[in-house]
């Protein structure tokens, strides 16, 4: 709590629920209180140039409504980026995410077979990244490669099978979640730090889906 950090702190939260119920109180909630919602997607959302920046200093990630691969992973994971100094004060480095799903083209709404998450600590790793996946048919709804985030918004549309309907397009159900740890692992809790360097989280729903929320807010 001592940390000093910038008076510009870009937080992004990520949380699993096992239904979506209480995946829609989160992000009313989050809405409230200021956060920018990625996910779920709305129609109205479609026509936004930009979807998730991919930028960001503090994550706090709540993986606890899951299965995971990996012991003692669902839980909750908040990391920072390193201290830096900016015009000789201290300040919180950027780190960069990638979210990408995999869709399933013949549902209404849009639900994902496959979602990816990966954080890193350089943004030419974090843009290759999103361009893989978006060349491997994922959905880039959260990167700083904007090319891929276009792409993406083109596919949403395309596979809209309710192009006039004001509600969810992706609705954050997915079948499975790998969240890729390895470039920033030594920022985790010390707990977590091995097992991320080792290979990906990989979680699976405790029933249906598991049903995602990823927000962001700069304060």
């Amino acid at each position: 709590m001592a940390q000093a950090i910038s008076t510009e702190l870009d937080v992004a939260l990520t949380s699993f629920y096992d239904n979506p119920e209480e995946q829609k109180q989160k992000v009313d909630v989050l809405k409230t209180i200021g956060f920018d919602v990625s996910i779920p997607l709305n129609v109205k959302d479609l026509s936004h140039e930009q979807l998730g920046s991919g930028t960001f200093q503090s994550a706090d990630l709540d993986f606890s409504d899951s299965i995971p691969n990996v012991p003692n992973t669902d839980a909750r994971i908040a990391f920072s980026g390193p201290l830096t100094t900016v015009n000789g004060q201290p300040a919180t480095s950027i780190l960069y995410a990638v979210v990408a799903g995999k869709p399933n083209e013949s549902s209404c709404p849009i639900s994902i077979e496959d979602t990816q998450i990966s954080f890193f600590d350089s943004e030419s790793e974090a843009n290759d990244r999103g361009e893989k996946l978006s060349n491997q048919g994922y959905l880039v709804y959260v990167s700083v490669d904007k090319k891929a985030q276009m792409k993406a918004l083109e596919k949403i549309n395309e596979l809209n099978c309710r192009p006039d309907a004001r509600g969810i397009v992706v609705d954050g159900a997915t079948q499975k979640v790998t969240v890729d740890f390895s470039d920033v692992s030594s920022l985790l809790p010390r707990q977590f730090q091995q097992a991320a360097k080792n290979s990906p989280f990989v979680y699976s729903p405790k029933g249906r889906s598991i049903y995602l929320a990823n927000a962001r807010k700069v304060y």
